[in-house]
């Protein structure tokens, strides 16, 4: 693994973590995805958290990245792959449905379905070999990192884009926007992610381009795990409690084959 640590090269801050330019090799590379090829472009993400000069408001966008120790940013990474593949199988549960309820109405419906999907993604877990240095065990955790696809915006009109925030689940764009149409498919997505979870879970937080997307956040009900918070600082309850209200049901949801409630004003 080798890791593009230059600032001025840097993809991008978000939030909670920073991406990097990587290049990953396989010994037993597979046949397929994340690994398959040698010095295979990756992304590279860590955990941060924002330092503000002292007087300074935390909301400022005048700071200096710190690092968490390793005990810290473990469970952060495990965490981060843990929603990935949560996401993962929330979205496979959609196109299920889609499937299902195409295959059972005699009327194909008057709209394309968006094919997208969540990048590949994995922990590298570095450990310290034999002999490094005398005061550490062999095998000892050096270092985690969050490995990704890379989602290729290099098309003409391509972009990376967060169409639907944690804080609202309707579009970001607006209606003449690029990509408003996509965002309106990922909005009837957590429709049906809610739908079928009992009003306990959807994702939020869609961002990347029509083919592959990335960071997502799943919103949860308080009940899930007991109120314990196992999908990060972005899974706000309230989201959840909200969602009926909040849902402005389109194009997609209201398309009688797939028989949805109606939400939403």
């Amino acid at each position: 693994l080798t890791i593009d640590t230059s600032s001025d090269d840097i993809i991008g801050i978000g939030g909670f973590k920073t991406a990097h330019k990587g290049w990953l090799t396989l010994t037993l590379p597979p046949s397929l995805g994340l690994g398959s090829e040698t010095l295979q472009d990756i992304v590279v993400k860590y955990p941060f958290y924002r330092v503000h000069p002292l007087g300074v408001s935390a909301t400022s966008t005048d700071f200096r990245i710190g690092r968490f120790a390793l005990i810290d940013k473990m469970p952060k990474l495990f965490r981060e792959v843990n929603i990935l593949y949560w996401a993962k199988a929330l979205l496979g549960l959609v196109y299920d449905f889609i499937e299902c309820a195409v295959a059972s109405t005699p009327e194909s419906p008057p709209f394309n379905i968006p094919h997208v999907c969540f990048v590949e993604a994995g922990l590298a877990i570095s450990f310290f070999p034999g002999g490094a240095k005398p005061s550490v065990k062999t095998g000892t955790t050096h270092a985690v990192f969050l490995l990704e696809e890379v989602i290729d915006c290099g098309d003409e009109g391509c972009y990376f884009t967060k169409f639907i925030h944690n804080m609202d689940p309707n579009p970001l764009l607006d209606p003449e926007d690029y990509s408003y149409n996509f965002a309106l498919f990922l909005a009837f997505t957590q429709h049906v992610q809610y739908v079928k979870t009992g009003g306990l879970a959807f994702i939020s937080d869609y961002q990347g381009n029509t083919g592959l997307l990335t960071d997502p956040q799943i919103m949860t009900d308080p009940s899930v795990s007991d109120g314990d918070d196992i999908f990060g600082e972005g899974n706000i309850s309230e989201a959840v409690s909200e969602f009926e209200k909040g849902h402005i049901c389109n194009n997609f949801c209201k398309w009688p084959g797939f028989a949805l409630e109606a939400f939403g004003a």
